[in-house]
């Protein structure tokens, strides 16, 4: 992809000019950008040097193109003298800085991408659809059709609990070498505990045991969970009318294990097929929303639209999200589905505190219109963005972290 496609306006750069004429700095935005600056080669071709977003396009490069103070010391690179032109695009949102910044380190930078991109892939919960000896895993890779996934999960730890409270609900085992010997495997504690059937010496059929993985893949996904608990607290109720307390203790115990799914770790988590939203973001000025799709994992910026117009707006998202629905969900997802995946759960974790509002399109498709006019009424009562700053990321290194960043970046240089 061209350095044009992925910015649509540019500006020269003079290098050879003082700091003040190395471009015509007035017909620079003052406002919210990602820009790349680029330099040529020995051959004359045009080279990437710097990718970064920022608040303030026009004063971040006046500081970028001065030259370096005298300074044996420093470490900054002159780009004042190094680069020839700056490629830009304006974005009125984190989610839109994010978006093009991210794709356009991946179609500049693929060698180093991971790098760049300071949010980590999404952690998601799995279990075979089929097979003899199925089990919960968590994972990041999305690409086995074999596996059925739900998520998002906010980090690894919590896609631990996540599974932990699946075994303790459904007593499943916890022991997946044992279970590969069944008929004729050991048990382990759990059964004389009374937390597993143990499929594993033959107590009960894998087909049975298979059952018990259906039932906690649909409590997990949130397909059967409003089922499940109302089954659940009958049964308690049945066990105290027949004055069998200590049952009725031990599942009323179990209730309120469950609640454990009604946390911030686990507030988004779906199945992978309907991981397809729709979020409204701030646009160009307070009467503007930019409205962005994201089916099965695939990111789409609409054009915005006034407030003015809303009624008519709201009908043509609300049927785009309806063609959402007749699109089949991919077996696996590719690299570059799962990078954009992982930017939206980013900011779906965000909660309140991103600048947009996230509709999950089977919502949409349910509720209609009705549902596109609440979500701008929201957006509109949101306190204004705070202005993007530039904060460089060539010190955060692949794998540094597994967690989720608990502030939102904005730039990201690389020569």
């Amino acid at each position: 992809m061209t350095h044009a496609a992925l910015f649509p306006e540019l500006a020269e750069i003079d290098a050879s000019a003082a700091d003040e004429n190395r471009m015509d700095f007035s017909k620079v935005p003052a406002k919210a950008a990602v820009y790349l600056l680029v330099g040529r080669n020995e051959a004359a071709e045009e080279q990437p040097v710097l990718l970064a977003t920022v608040g303030d396009l026009r004063s971040a490069l006046k500081n970028r193109l001065a030259d370096t103070p005298p300074d044996a010391k420093s470490k900054r690179i002159n780009y004042g003298t190094l680069c020839t032109r700056v490629y830009y695009r304006r974005v009125d949102s984190s989610f839109a800085a994010n978006y093009w910044y991210a794709r356009a380190a991946e179609e500049l930078f693929p060698a180093t991408a991971k790098a760049l991109i300071p949010w980590r892939d999404s952690w998601w919960v799995a279990v075979e659809k089929t097979g003899t000896f199925p089990r919960f895993r968590k994972t990041t890779d999305l690409s086995e059709p074999s596996l059925a996934y739900v998520g998002p999960i906010s980090d690894k730890h919590a896609a631990n609990r996540y599974i932990e409270l699946l075994e303790d609900l459904f007593d499943l085992c916890r022991y997946h070498n044992i279970l590969v010997q069944a008929p004729h495997g050991k048990a382990c504690a759990y059964k004389e505990m009374g937390k597993c059937p143990a499929p594993c010496d033959g107590s009960i059929s894998l087909v049975s045991y298979r059952e018990q993985i259906d039932a906690a893949l649909g409590f997990a996904a949130g397909t059967t969970r409003a089922a499940w608990r109302a089954q659940t607290e009958t049964a308690m109720k049945h066990a105290a009318a027949e004055m069998q307390f200590e049952r009725a203790g031990r599942i009323k115990q179990r209730l309120a294990r469950a609640d454990a799914v009604n946390t911030y770790h686990f507030a988004h988590v779906r199945p992978l097929e309907d991981f397809s939203f729709l979020t409204l973001q701030p646009g160009k000025g307070k009467p503007w929303i930019e409205p962005w799709v994201m089916t099965h994992g695939q990111i789409e910026c609409l054009p915005q639209f006034n407030v003015k117009t809303l009624p008519e707006a709201a009908e043509a998202l609300a049927q785009k999200c309806r063609q959402i629905a007749m699109e089949p969900a991919p077996g696996s997802m590719d690299r570059s589905v799962i990078r954009q995946m992982a930017l939206a759960a980013h900011h779906l974790f965000k909660g309140e505190s991103d600048h947009g509002i996230w509709l999950r399109a089977s919502e949409v498709r349910t509720r209609g219109p009705a549902a596109v006019v609440e979500a701008v009424e929201r957006l509109r009562e949101k306190k204004a963005s705070k202005p993007m700053t530039e904060q460089a990321t060539d010190t955060l290194a692949p794998g540094e972290s597994d967690e989720p960043a608990e502030s939102e970046p904005h730039s990201n240089p690389s020569v």
